[in-house]
């Protein structure tokens, strides 16, 4: 194996990683894509290790410890960073910057306020490579073409292509979150998050009632909710969907694909508006209630807000013509960096192949911490292993957070949500290939 792709959130990631493994194979190099939980891919005794591991985030050395333990001793890791533009609160935590080890890697920056951080923490800035954000290159003009994905989308859920498509892009990922996957969280962030749920649940119901009042008014058009991937708690969103059926809840496909075929687009803090921005597509934030500076998205505060219900009717039922995007390009530009030649995946993959034929990178790791994390390695190999062969109705389990859910069951639903199948894999690099090959084509 010469390099090893590991997702961890399969709808943010599993894209990407597909399209970089399509170009590495095309250019001779053996790639494998792996989720963190799949057991049975891990080489637990080092065996002809890959030369390049690249993995979704990388922050100290437990990460490191964690990712060889589990895939081999690679001789470089490249952290693909998939969270880079942060609240204020967690750049002067510092919980996203690499530590100890971690900062021997070499890191992938979107743009140059990242790589500006990560100097600032004291990376080697010749370990940061500003490379672009990979996630944005089907939105580019070459990729987009004719892909009929308002005519799959609207064949697969029934949805009139001759009506309007409103789409929400959620991220209330603490609104009504139970105590236990609170504690959980604040013990991975190392901080207290006891404010986050406050402001979720209350952003969100005063959102839902906005949504409530349009869908009152507006019976025809199609408006479609789009629940963060890590969104676990929307009974509420439910029950709405009920009463209106011109409400819809989705979570089927990439974030860009919806955003291409709507006609309205708005966020509440969701960063996924900067593809719309990319696809040149006007949006809008809806910010019912202030959120305090330090918790705001050191990019969308400079976001221009719609704050009160009248103002939201006003903008839905606009013509196209008078809508505009809520955050300047300069703004923008700072966090993605764009080069109109080439796109961010042949970049990553440049690098990669220069990796390849660079000295094995060292890395100062204790011979007790490898073994505890080869110890936790064989572990998530056991519960893979029961999960895979016990047949558990996980579905049951899934509204019930406090009351149902054992150690045990917690990672069976995580395992099941995030790990993707060889058949989805193949329908994705299916899918990919043809959007290549067509644009191959047409120069």
């Amino acid at each position: 194996m010469d390099i090893i792709i590991v997702y961890e959130r399969k709808q943010r990631e599993i894209e990407n990683a597909i399209l970089l493994k399509i170009e590495l194979e095309k250019r001779g190099y053996i790639c494998n894509i792996v989720q963190y939980y799949e057991g049975y891919k891990y080489n637990i005794f080092n065996i002809n290790p890959p030369k390049v591991i690249l993995v979704p985030h990388l922050y100290g050395n437990s990460n490191v410890y964690r990712t060889f333990s589990r895939y081999g001793r690679a001789s470089h890791l490249v952290n693909l960073q998939f969270e880079q533009v942060l609240s204020e609160k967690w750049e002067k935590l510092g919980h996203h910057n690499p530590n100890d080890e971690a900062k021997k890697a070499v890191h992938v920056c979107w743009g140059s306020k990242t790589k500006e951080r990560l100097v600032s923490a004291g990376v080697p800035t010749e370990n940061l490579k500003i490379l672009g954000a990979p996630h944005l290159d089907l939105l580019r003009k070459e990729f987009r073409g004719d892909n009929n994905l308002r005519e799959l989308f609207s064949s697969k859920f029934n949805i009139d292509t001759t009506k309007r498509w409103t789409i929400f892009l959620s991220s209330f990922t603490y609104a009504d979150i139970s105590d236990s996957r609170l504690k959980m969280n604040e013990l991975n962030a190392g901080t207290s998050l006891k404010s986050f749920p406050e402001i979720h649940t209350t952003s969100r119901n005063k959102i839902l009632n906005w949504f409530k009042k349009l869908l009152e008014k507006d019976s025809e058009n199609i408006f479609i909710y789009r629940p963060h991937p890590d969104e676990l708690n929307f009974d509420s969103v439910l029950e709405l969907e009920k009463n209106y059926p011109n409400l819809r809840v989705i979570r089927y496909s990439g974030v860009k694909d919806w955003i291409e075929v709507s006609d309205n687009i708005y966020s509440w803090y969701s960063t996924s508006v900067v593809e719309a921005h990319f696809l040149d597509k006007p949006y809008s934030i809806l910010r019912p209630i202030e959120l305090p500076d330090s918790f705001d998205s050191v990019l969308l505060k400079h976001a221009k807000f719609i704050t009160k219900y009248d103002e939201f009717e006003k903008d839905y039922f606009k013509d196209d013509s008078e809508r505009q995007t809520a955050i300047d390009d300069f703004h923008i530009d700072q966090y993605y960096q764009i080069d109109k030649v080439l796109p961010s995946y042949i970049k990553h993959c440049d690098l990669i192949e220069k990796l390849i034929n660079t000295k094995k990178q060292s890395y100062n790791l204790s011979a007790r911490y490898k073994l505890i994390a080869k110890l936790k390695s064989i572990s998530v190999i056991l519960v893979y292993f029961l999960h895979k062969n016990l047949k558990i109705n996980l579905d049951k389990y899934r509204k019930d957070e406090d009351k149902k859910r054992n150690f045990f069951i917690e990672w069976f639903i995580e395992m099941d949500n995030q790990i993707v199948s060889r058949d989805e894999k193949k329908e994705i690099e299916d899918r990919l290939k043809i959007i290549l090959n067509n644009n191959k084509k047409t120069h």
